[in-house]
């Protein structure tokens, strides 16, 4: 499943491939570049999330953060080891989060899904793809749903909360971001109601989308029978 477009910048050559190729498995598309100076704009209006490692932002780091904040593209900030003012610093600024090496992968991908979960539908103008997931469809730019070939009727405010639960499978989405769906007057009680209304909309997958309790809802991975 296509999980998002990440902008990856590092000045070592090695680092870049190794965690490349981990994203890449992960279902990540990544573009790799040596300084925040390659970040295009055209690149830029693709992305999903910035990967960048502090010591190749180096002074460029305020400006880079702000520029990724004026569109709402996410940056997530490598450190070393013993970095902390590095890790302080990158999250005065703004950084959507910041992971220190050496890198545990598994964990590196667990925090760039939660980063981009915060604002995938939120950043303009951003490739989304359709998801699929057995015979269910969402298709968040023409806000449309289909089950089975065929559409469903549902309102925007669904759709969206369905899509953000389709692109992260087997991941907790916690109430606060799936209330941020909702705009800002979103409280557990009405997360909880839309979610009720979405279930009942999705015929058999209803049982996809469970709640864990005290934190949000997930959809899970496996088929509903």
């Amino acid at each position: 499943m296509f999980r998002g477009v990440i902008l990856l910048v590092d000045r070592y050559t090695g680092m870049n491939s190794l965690v490349s190729s981990y994203l890449v498995a992960s279902g990540f598309d990544v573009r790799c570049m040596r300084s925040p100076g390659e970040i295009s704009e055209q690149l830029l209006s693709q992305a999903h999330l910035v990967l960048m490692d502090i010591e190749t932002a180096g002074d460029r780091l305020s400006e880079t953060a702000r520029r990724l904040n004026d569109v709402g593209v996410p940056l997530m900030v490598l450190t070393s080891e013993h970095d902390s003012v590095g890790r302080l610093t990158a999250l005065e600024l703004g950084a959507a989060d910041v992971m220190s090496r050496p890198l545990d992968m598994a964990e590196l991908t667990a925090r760039i899904k939660a980063a981009m979960s915060r604002t995938l539908l939120s950043v303009p103008f951003v490739k989304r793809p359709v998801l699929s997931f057995g015979g269910l469809t969402a298709d968040i730019t023409q806000y449309r749903v289909t089950l089975d070939g065929e559409p469903l009727d549902m309102p925007p405010r669904e759709t969206a909360l369905l899509y953000l639960l389709m692109s992260c499978p087997g991941r907790v989405c916690t109430r606060a971001e799936l209330s941020r769906q909702l705009g800002s007057s979103g409280s557990d009680r009405t997360v909880n109601l839309y979610i009720s209304r979405l279930k009942k909309r999705i015929g058999r997958y209803s049982g996809n989308i469970t709640a864990v309790r005290g934190v949000g809802y997930k959809f899970s991975e496996e088929l509903s029978t």
